[in-house]
């Protein structure tokens, strides 16, 4: 059995990894609590930029699964902390839901409404369940007059008990189409978010590993960050086969992984 050796710190993806939609995945919660026993810390990353760090708290308690805000990292929270070291207390005319809008309104950004499309100094786009062409359309006039245009990710999907829905990256890709402007995009695989995680750790890349169902972002994040990468046969598993050998291991599910790994 290869197993990998020198792991202080697992970055664990939660869509795909952890649960997929408000399902968890088998044997997690156990994982979880023995990765804990073995004195491995963890930071719950993920893309999807829809709940607030206390929702996915409080989502991942009723699972099981014990972890605090500070715990989780999320790229609504990359986001946020991007722009306002970039530029506090900016302007933004968001299209994404409240894990972006109420992180950033406690970093001191200023949040939009759509006619209000003039004053934005950024457009940020995240994954938007109660998307409309009125935001689409104003988020549009606004990035063409010159707004920083910001992704929260570019998935083009995430996965879900029904198959796979629209991510952030189809979104993002109708504003792009419309106005010529390829976002800045902060979340996985990107290093704004990566460092970001690492940063939280306090730890070095060499004991750090990333784990993820998806290799286009939860691999190559690793990678860019110079940390080993675990890949899981759940959620989008079955849309990278073909790419197994990019991760340095590849494992069933979240809940093999205590057998796979050594903090020593």
């Amino acid at each position: 059995m290869k197993k990998l050796t020198g792991v202080k710190a697992l970055v664990i993806d939660l869509d795909g990894c952890i649960y997929v939609g408000n399902t968890p995945i088998n044997g997690a919660a156990e994982a979880v609590r023995k990765l804990r026993t073995m004195g491995v810390k963890l930071m719950f990353l993920t893309n999807n930029s829809t709940l607030t760090r206390e929702h996915y708290s409080a989502k991942l308690g009723a699972m099981g699964i014990e972890a605090s805000p500070d715990e989780i990292l999320t790229s609504g929270v990359a986001a946020a902390r991007y722009i306002s070291r970039k530029c506090p207390g900016a302007k933004v005319l968001p299209v994404a839901e409240e894990g972006f809008t109420r992180e950033a309104e406690a970093l001191g950004l200023v949040m939009l409404p759509t006619d209000m499309w003039r004053e934005a100094e950024y457009v940020v786009v995240g994954l938007d369940r109660r998307l409309s062409y009125e935001k689409l359309a104003k988020a549009s006039l606004a990035v063409a007059a010159g707004a920083s245009f910001v992704a929260t990710n570019l998935d083009h999907v995430y996965p879900s008990e029904e198959g796979f829905l629209p991510g952030a990256g189809s979104i993002a890709a109708l504003i792009m189409t419309a106005t010529g402007v390829k976002p800045y995009s902060v979340g996985k695989p990107e290093k704004e978010i990566t460092t970001q995680a690492l940063e939280a750790l306090g730890l070095s890349s060499e004991s750090v590993v990333f784990v993820g169902d998806r290799v286009d972002t939860d691999v190559m994040a690793a990678k860019t960050v110079g940390c080993r990468s675990i890949l899981v046969k759940t959620g989008a598993f079955k849309l990278f086969e073909d790419r197994t050998g990019e991760a340095d291991l590849v494992v069933d599910s979240i809940a093999d992984i205590p057998l796979y790994i050594s903090t020593v």
